[in-house]
């Protein structure tokens, strides 16, 4: 077996390197960061939200659902889904006191 040696780098050369690196990272820290941020996710949550509202508006005024993004649909299917159900709850409740 024939052991083949990485070439040494310079001092510079690994400074560079290793500098480089601690660039990446940081970037991708920040990334992760931004995307597991509490704040951040419930912002985006309360936007969907208020997106498939409007969807919803535009679906009982005759536009239809949204076509081009599966995402908005899907939110719209989920709201109406669970408008519906908690109707059929509230019902259930009032049928059965009678």
């Amino acid at each position: 077996m024939s052991a083949e040696k990485e070439p040494q780098l310079s001092l510079p050369a690994a400074e560079a390197e290793v500098l480089a690196a601690r660039a990446d990272l940081a970037r991708t820290v920040d990334a992760l960061a931004g995307r597991l941020d509490p704040r951040v996710r419930a912002a985006e949550a309360a936007q969907a939200a208020k997106q498939a509202a409007v969807d919803a508006r535009g679906l009982l005024t005759g536009k239809g659902a949204p076509q081009h993004d599966r995402e908005r649909s899907r939110n719209l299917k989920i709201l109406i889904g669970a408008a519906l159900g908690a109707t059929a709850l509230v019902t259930l409740v009032i049928a059965r006191r009678r």
